[in-house]
């Protein structure tokens, strides 16, 4: 079988070579250096120069392609999404886009495709397992979702390291959030709800609201629903300071006598402070944390489900990489082999409830030292 990977970034990459293992591999980019940088790594891998939202030029690209998936910037995912669709061929997204992926809906029934979006670990296996969650229940009372990739240990000034644009780690420091309280859609500042929190294997941590709920918020019924990022204490206090002072402003101002755009220079500022060196002996770890509550008949049930996974030695690859790549690699399979046959845009908490696909997403990524350990906490005849 054929598969193409449209973006060829870190994650772009460990996708594209995870299928490599049994599909014809295709990776397309705009980066003839990257590309190069790719067919010496992996010589199996074919590439191929072109826009995601070129039409004209990737038709002949996907032609052939049993399955298609894709790892854009943002701000060019929502069109790369339509472009796909509209070459008929089914695709499997981790690009986190603003706009609302499920209004291309109805276009990808129409011709007759799957699209599953946002399938990384939060969002994406975040989504599946509150999905599972949900699925399993009669009625949702709260749902959440603690999720964070971090350095193995605190490194001042900032305890914090980043393993992607430290821009798109500033993001979550100034959308406005949405969660669901008391069964309404609530909008809260980013970092309400700030406190600390213990986790297994990891300790102490500061968990805080951002926007990650996404899809979740209008396809689980939930009475209190919410996302929450963490980090390790500290880190919120000062990232407050500086939304304070204006630091990320994405308006120009005119600062020392120039003008300049103060997020920037705040991304320029802390880029050498945030960045990850393996090779100095840098690592981070991935935590998440699925809390679904509710009742079942006349029990009252909690699911859970935890993922702590490192850096790992083997591939020196990033453990927030590695998770993100797999889980859209693994999806991948599910709707190239036929598991997922379902049409439409089909955001992963929509396909939770398939015994089947829970078992396999879930043994394919234990294949890969993934580990999400489930847990089911049971209060007998309370209703």
């Amino acid at each position: 079988m054929k598969a193409v990977q449209l973006g060829a970034g870190l994650v772009g990459q460990l996708i594209a070579a995870d299928l490599a293992k049994d599909f014809d591999v295709t990776v397309v980019d705009l980066n003839e250096k990257v590309l190069n940088e790719i067919r010496e790594k992996y010589p199996s891998i074919k590439t191929a120069v072109a826009s995601a939202t070129d039409a004209k030029a990737l038709a002949p690209i996907l032609e052939d392609a049993d399955i298609v998936t894709a790892g854009v910037p943002g701000k060019f995912g929502f069109e790369m999404m339509k472009t796909v669709i509209s070459l008929g061929k089914n695709l499997v997204d981790i690009s986190f886009m603003a706009e609302d992926f499920e209004e291309l809906d109805d276009f990808a029934k129409e011709k007759g495709v799957t699209v599953v979006p946002d399938i990384g670990v939060a969002p994406g296996m975040s989504n599946f397992l509150m999905g599972r969650g949900a699925a399993l229940l009669d009625e949702v009372e709260d749902a959440h979702i603690f999720v964070g990739g971090i350095p193995t240990k605190e490194v001042p000034p900032f305890n914090y390291q980043v393993t992607w644009s430290p821009k798109d780690c500033i993001e979550e420091f100034t959308r406005p959030v949405t969660i669901v309280k008391d069964g309404q859609k609530v909008v809260v500042e980013a970092t309400s709800g700030l406190h600390l929190r213990e986790f297994p294997g990891v300790g102490t941590l500061e968990a805080f609201y951002t926007d990650g709920l996404r899809s979740l918020a209008k396809n689980i019924k939930a009475k209190n629903l919410g996302e929450m990022t963490l980090r390790w204490p500290g880190h919120v206090e000062q990232m407050r300071l500086l939304r304070t002072m204006g630091m990320f402003d994405e308006t120009p101002k005119v600062l020392g006598g120039k003008e300049v755009i103060p997020l920037e220079v705040t991304a320029d500022l802390l880029f050498p402070l945030w960045k990850m060196e393996p090779e100095k002996g840098d690592r981070d770890l991935t935590v998440m944390q699925v809390e679904v509550h509710g009742y079942k008949g006349q029990d009252e049930v909690t699911y859970s489900w935890y993922l702590l996974d490192y850096f790992d030695e083997e591939t020196w690859n990033t453990s927030m990489s590695r998770c993100t790549g797999s889980t859209c690699a693994i999806f991948a399979r599910a709707v190239a082999g036929g598991l997922i046959k379902e049409k439409g845009v089909l955001p992963a908490e929509k396909l939770a409830h398939d015994d089947d696909l829970y078992k396999f997403v879930l043994d394919e990524q234990l294949k890969r030292r993934i580990k999400y350990t489930e847990s089911v906490k049971i209060v007998k005849d309370v209703r």
